[in-house]
């Protein structure tokens, strides 16, 4: 009984404040749109990102002249360092069709031996793949003296780390934003509630109502907003990714990823979005005071 009032009076409440409830309910989709787009953008290139570091490879070069037990032995060292996860061993010979391919040309019609030197490709696990993972892997393998040298793609692992950071503060950021004026939206359609009904709020605090009960139809209004601007921009987001996305070349298509529960989420956050909202207006607007 008690909620099916607070029902009532929050779809009232719809109708006596269509123009603010209208202009809530849009800022916060097209806030949500916003953050959604966001979350999948932002997801998908952190699934590039990791692909990309996942091709980002360790070369040491080791010196000529050691013998297979003494290359066995250097392949255990490396393998046993924390922050690796494979090392792959290239010889003298494999290092020359490595060249051939890539070059078009056999190292041995240009010069009478072979000067290319075996070396250890090594790969590191996920959570080191990164310019300070790669760092103390390199500062230890400089250490050993069998080694001649050491590669690898410093300034591409830099630059990926880098326009990440920046992409993620940008997010965030934008996320906030959003956030904020959608709940400020909110908060002023329910004052505007509140407003319209003080009239009858002063009766109820007169005859003993509490202040939950008289808040509780607000709140459901913050929620039902909140709910029908996420059911929208979810929507709208499964019909881009469905109708406009498969527009686009195959090899985009099957790049773009989205999220599990994405969609429940969405909706979550502008339930959330919206009792947030709500709940500030109503506790900060219905006071005794009104009664004065």
């Amino acid at each position: 009984m008690r909620f099916r009032y607070a029902f009532k009076e929050a779809m009232s409440g719809f109708k006596r404040s269509r123009l603010s409830a209208f202009a809530s309910i849009f800022v916060l989709f097209v806030s949500l749109l916003s953050m959604g787009t966001f979350v999948i953008v932002g997801y998908n290139v952190n699934r590039l990102i990791k692909m990309i570091k996942e091709k980002i490879e360790i070369e040491v070069f080791i010196k000529d002249g050691r013998t297979k037990e003494q290359i066995d032995s250097l392949k255990k060292i490396v393998k046993s360092f924390d922050e690796v996860e494979d090392v792959i061993y290239i010889s003298k010979e494999e290092a020359a069709k490595i060249f051939e391919k890539e070059f078009g040309e056999d190292i041995f019609s240009v010069l009478d031996f072979n000067p290319l030197p075996a070396s250890f490709k090594i790969k590191l696990k996920e959570g080191f793949r990164t310019s300070r993972g790669v760092e103390s892997v390199v500062g230890k393998l400089r250490k050993i003296p069998d080694f001649e040298d050491v590669k690898y793609r410093r300034l591409l692992l830099r630059i990926i780390e880098r326009r990440f950071q920046i992409l993620s503060w940008a997010f965030l950021g934008g996320g906030i934003l959003l956030s904020l004026i959608s709940i400020l939206l909110i908060v002023n359609t329910i004052r505007l509630s509140i407003y319209a009904k003080r009239k009858l709020i002063k009766i109820m605090q007169l005859v003993g109502a509490t202040r939950g009960f008289i808040m509780l139809p607000f709140l459901i209004q913050g929620l039902l907003q909140g709910l029908i601007a996420g059911i929208l921009s979810a929507m709208i987001i499964y019909t881009m990714l469905r109708v406009v996305i498969p527009q686009f070349p195959d090899d985009v298509v099957s790049s773009v990823n989205i999220p599990d529960l994405f969609f429940p989420a969405l909706v979550l956050l502008g339930l959330v979005l919206g009792f947030v909202g709500s709940w500030i207006s109503a506790r900060k607007y219905i006071t005794y005071k009104l009664i004065s």
